[in-house]
């Protein structure tokens, strides 16, 4: 990791490669200041210009900017087409090289669902095939991600389809955990763990640290729009069942946000998941991708951007500004410094700067919520942490920096600006309670909440940006053992419809196993 070696030239206008949302191929790009908002313009010889905002606010864009850093790449020793070098990535016939490690991985169980939403990206029940790999192969992925070099993959999420109906998901959940991932998630729309507590609670006795839990609103009538169906109950239902478990799983709420549809509703989820903090530990939300052609009319009424997400959460709880949002690569220094001083490699998150942001709120127990930013100089602290990193590389006795660590988080701390009742020293237990996974207890105890507030934005075919492909740190893992970052996976020439058709069956064949159930 190295900020001074970031490989994208930072400030506007900037150059790029992207793709034209036609025929995908190949085409240079222009990333530039149009009153105040960053927009992607491109021109493809064959079928002509193309123009997306990309970011709509430019000055939260270039400050976002100051927190890149390229990552030490990733090597898969089961693949043996790589030759031992760094991961590609093949898009438009050539081939970019995977700069970040896998911070989180996902596999598909199937391409089964028990739902058919309008915005799903994986098109579950649409494809004519059934996708989902036996046991033993998805163990054989497990085993490929944990063989990573040179930071194994220690974050795990089941997805699909609907991961929850795959018949050993229990089983594999239970095999993660064994083969030494830390953390195991299912993204799942909750409708088996509302109806089948034994589900539950076996998923939480096999390891099962996380549901994330996809979210869109507080009313049925938005769950009518985006997923053809009401569904809040059956949200409702989830938190309950996992609150008959003495130790429950963590939730994070997921909403994929579509302008006109629930982008009004930011604040009330955001709320929702604040008076359920003893469950919910974070909420990330989604801004919808664009699959499959649109008009130009459409494309500009539908964008909403990272930054239109942070807009929306101030206006509607007036919680924060723009100024208390960070990009994911903050935290970088952070766990480079903590590589070092440990010797051994961590999963660093040296993800693009413009794929996603963050903040922290902290609620106490009169209902005031404060931004973490308000009272931690995060720019400050990210810097420091980066400036001991490079000072770790020369030293011998890597364990002395633990006093100027120290030092330098306490000079980053402004306690006049805490929640009522929270010290320095309070908040450094939190700190350190956070590091050992205990954070929810230690908060319980001061009498405050605190809530990761996130946005992830996944490309289309007409914001794509190739820097962005390479630096992405969510990957896929497929049945023949590559790694596929997610964006390349579901945009662009993508590798999705290609993977399942290769490890598939046909529709007609799978019902005459199995039934129709599901399918």
């Amino acid at each position: 990791m190295t900020a001074k070696d970031y490989g994208v030239p930072r400030g506007l206008p900037k150059q790029t490669t992207s793709i034209c949302p036609e025929c995908k191929k190949l085409i240079p790009a222009t990333l530039s200041d149009k009153d105040g908002k960053v927009c992607i313009d491109k021109v493809c010889p064959e079928h002509g210009s193309f123009s997306d905002v990309y970011w709509s606010d430019a000055e939260i864009f270039l400050r976002a900017e100051n927190f890149a850093y390229d990552g030490v790449g990733l090597r898969n020793p089961m693949d043996k087409s790589s030759d031992g070098k760094n991961v590609c990535v093949r898009i438009g016939g050539e081939d970019f090289e995977m700069l970040t490690c896998t911070a989180l991985a996902n596999i598909d169980l199937t391409n089964r669902c028990n739902m058919r939403c309008p915005i799903c990206f994986a098109n579950a029940n649409q494809a004519g095939y059934v996708y989902e790999p036996d046991y033993e192969t998805i163990v054989e992925m497990l085993k490929m991600l944990r063989s990573e070099e040179p930071i194994k993959c220690t974050a795990l999420q089941f997805s699909g389809g609907e991961p929850t109906i795959y018949p050993r998901f229990v089983d594999l959940i239970r095999k993660a955990k064994e083969l030494g991932f830390a953390q195991v998630q299912a993204a799942t729309n909750g409708i088996e763990f509302a109806k089948n507590f034994d589900l539950v609670k076996a998923s939480q006795e096999a390891g099962l640290n996380t549901i994330y839990l996809s979210f869109d609103g507080v009313s049925d009538d938005i769950y009518l729009q985006a997923r053809d169906r009401k569904m809040f109950d059956i949200k409702l239902k989830v938190l309950e069942n996992l609150r008959r478990l003495e130790k429950p799983p963590s939730v994070v709420l997921v909403p994929t946000i579509v302008r006109g549809v629930n982008d009004h509703q930011i604040g009330d989820i955001i709320n929702f998941a604040l008076e359920n903090s003893d469950l919910i530990r974070a909420v990330n939300f989604q801004p919808v991708a664009f699959t499959g052609r649109i008009t130009r009319e459409e494309l500009s009424k539908g964008r909403f951007t990272l930054t239109d997400l942070i807009k929306a959460e101030g206006e509607q709880t007036g919680y924060t500004t723009k100024d208390d949002w960070f990009p994911v690569p903050v935290v970088a220094p952070i766990s480079k410094l903590a590589s070092l001083m440990l010797g051994e490699n961590k999963v660093t998150f040296t993800t693009h700067p413009h794929c996603g942001i963050a903040t922290y709120l902290f609620k106490d127990d009169k209902g005031n919520v404060v931004p973490m930013p308000r009272f931690v100089n995060a720019e400050k602290l990210s810097r420091g942490f980066y400036e001991l990193s490079e000072t770790a590389q020369k030293k011998r006795f890597k364990k002395l920096l633990v006093f100027p660590l120290l030092r330098l988080v306490k000079e980053c701390l402004n306690e006049d600006e805490m929640p009522e009742g929270m010290t320095k020293k309070k908040f450094m237990r939190i700190m350190r309670a956070i590091m050992s996974d205990k954070s929810k207890e230690t908060l319980a105890e001061f009498s405050w909440s605190m809530m990761m507030i996130g946005g992830m934005h996944f490309q289309d075919n007409y914001n794509y940006d190739v820097e962005r492909v390479k630096r992405c740190g969510v990957h896929y893992a497929t049945p023949d053992l590559r790694v596929i970052p997610f964006c390349a996976y579901n945009g662009g020439p993508e590798y999705r419809a290609d993977v399942e058709k290769r490890f598939s069956v046909p529709l007609e064949e799978w019902k005459a196993k199995h039934g129709d159930e599901h399918c």
